[in-house]
């Protein structure tokens, strides 16, 4: 039985078709860096959102996800479900993941409110404070498909989370700083002779996430190059896949 947290423990124990248990809180994010080069077409998904969905999908159909939502805690090799039931596990436990490390992947999101169209997905610095921006299509409701939101990525110590200076405030006066050196503009004001003169851009702030990293058996890109077993799970949803044009092939 495989014990963890988060979506590198659920892969793990798909990859070896090994049954397995997901704590409270999942650790998961879709922006997180861990993701970054991974070719998500292999499992016929595009990012690792889908990706996440279907293994906890996949893997609660097929059993190998046990008491999947249902766990309050696990101590002494036994499950204790939220309505405060006792499971002893029988089975070898095999801890995945383990303490935090003490550092977080925090992520600030944004609302582009004005300024000018541009086709930028990513935007790196060399800090890691507002390491890195992540542009997407907006999904807010009358908002124009054109318009793309974004996201500041940081890496911070658990000290710093707790520091005013690396607060949602100072993340936007660093993020503006950026956008402008990136030559980022906001919408036209007015030309004096061959001079071409820009409003500000406008963005709102629109929420905070924090995923604490953990100690991890492997690294998510590690375990998604391990060899995958051909189990009955898996042989199972393969017959599905050949009927249902799905992911997972």
């Amino acid at each position: 039985m495989i014990v963890g947290k988060t979506i590198s423990s659920l892969l793990y124990a798909w990859r070896l078709q090994e049954k397995c248990i997901l704590l409270d809180p999942f650790l998961f994010h879709p922006l997180s860096e861990e993701f970054e080069t991974i070719d998500f077409s292999d499992f016929n998904v595009e990012n690792a959102k889908q990706l996440s969905e279907n293994l906890l999908f996949i893997m609660s159909f097929t059993n190998l996800l046990q008491h999947g939502g249902n766990i309050a805690n696990f101590r002494d090799g036994a499950i204790i479900t939220k309505g405060n039931r006792r499971i002893q596990i029988d089975s070898d436990i095999e801890f995945f993941d383990g303490k935090n490390l003490g550092f977080n992947e925090v992520f600030d999101h944004f609302h582009w409110r004005s300024g000018q169209s541009h086709q930028t997905t990513l935007v790196k610095t060399d800090d890691n404070f507002c390491k890195t921006l992540v542009f997407y299509e907006s999904t807010r409701n009358g908002v124009n498909t054109a318009t793309k939101d974004f996201t500041t990525v940081s890496n911070l110590t658990d000290n710093e989370l707790l520091d005013a200076d690396y607060g949602q405030g100072m993340v936007r006066i660093k993020t503006a700083r950026i956008l402008k050196s990136e030559g980022f503009k906001g919408e036209f004001a007015w030309q004096r002779g061959d001079k071409r003169y820009y409003k500000s851009i406008k963005f709102d702030f629109a929420g905070r996430d924090v995923l604490p990293r953990v100690e991890q058996k492997m690294t998510f890109k590690e375990v998604w190059n391990m060899k995958q077993k051909e189990g009955t799970p898996w042989k199972m949803w393969k017959r599905l896949i050949s009927r249902e044009k799905t992911w997972l092939g």
